[in-house]
């Protein structure tokens, strides 16, 4: 009976610790989903020292595990490194549009600057050599491009612009490094799935009959490597399509079961690719 008498402090104490703890991790998933949620044309040091901040903070926060500050830190990182990658090409967007209005010189002059400033944070950040190439790429066009126009080499490097940026899913925001190796086994139902596509955020599933289902719809899924454990997960509907037969599919809360998923290809010496 004494012992019993003993136990029930100790496990009020561990519940209150598990809610303040929980209580933490919804105020970080809260503050990065609005982060997230910004408009590209914000600028994104603001934004990203206020990130900067909540991780000082969460990193002296007795209440949360080693492992959720490491989450944290690699959420924010991945965050940061977005924001500053949707405003790069918003601001390239907006310095195409100065280019060709004689007008709008000075303002372009001013575009470039703040296009190299957050380029070298973005940079900074890890920026991937491909977004970094495409950069240089749009920055040379509109380098060549005439502020009239008017001319066949202007005319030639809208076109191009032009494809580029119908190249991808324009409301699309996938904030982390998306990996198309290995694989990922997604159980829906009693049918089996792999992923085109995976990041730590969402996922992207091949041969899915996506027909009736709407973007907002949730689904619960079974997610892992094909040599690992599956995990339990709710997930949201993005975006589909019929012709590749595809659903795009998010998490919908920090620490999602992914990140475990990533820890598993780390136990399994898998480099995600």
């Amino acid at each position: 009976m004494a012992t019993m008498v003993q136990e029930r402090p100790s496990n009020a104490a561990a519940e209150a610790q598990a809610k303040r703890r929980q209580q933490w991790l919804e105020r970080v998933g809260k503050e990065l989903v609005a982060a997230e949620g910004a408009e590209p044309q914000s600028p994104a040091e603001p934004l990203a020292k206020r990130l900067d901040q909540m991780l000082e903070v969460a990193a002296k926060a007795d209440v949360l595990e080693p492992r959720d500050k490491s989450e944290i830190r690699e959420r924010v990182h991945a965050v940061k490194l977005r924001l500053y990658e949707r405003h790069v090409a918003y601001l390239l967007d907006e310095t195409m549009a100065a280019t060709r209005d004689r007008a709008r010189k000075d303002e372009k002059s001013e575009l470039l600057k703040q296009i190299n400033t957050a380029l070298a944070a973005a940079l900074r950040l890890g920026l991937s050599s491909e977004i970094r190439d495409s950069v240089k790429q749009r920055l040379a066009i509109i380098h060549e491009t005439s502020a009239a126009g008017e001319s066949a080499k202007a005319k030639e490097d809208a076109e191009r612009e032009a494809r580029r940026r119908e190249s991808g899913h324009p409301n699309e925001r996938r904030t982390f490094t998306r990996w198309h190796e290995p694989p990922l086994v997604v159980v829906i139902g009693n049918r089996r799935f792999t992923t085109a596509d995976w990041s730590l955020s969402g996922i992207l599933i091949d041969e899915f009959d996506a027909e009736g289902r709407q973007p907002g719809e949730q689904l619960d899924i079974q997610i892992g490597l094909e040599s690992g454990r599956l995990y339990k997960e709710r997930v949201e509907i993005v975006r589909h399509s019929a012709e590749p037969r595809r659903v795009a599919i998010k998490s919908r809360r920090f620490a999602s079961v992914l990140m475990q998923v990533k820890r598993d290809c780390d136990a399994q010496q898998l480099e995600p690719c």
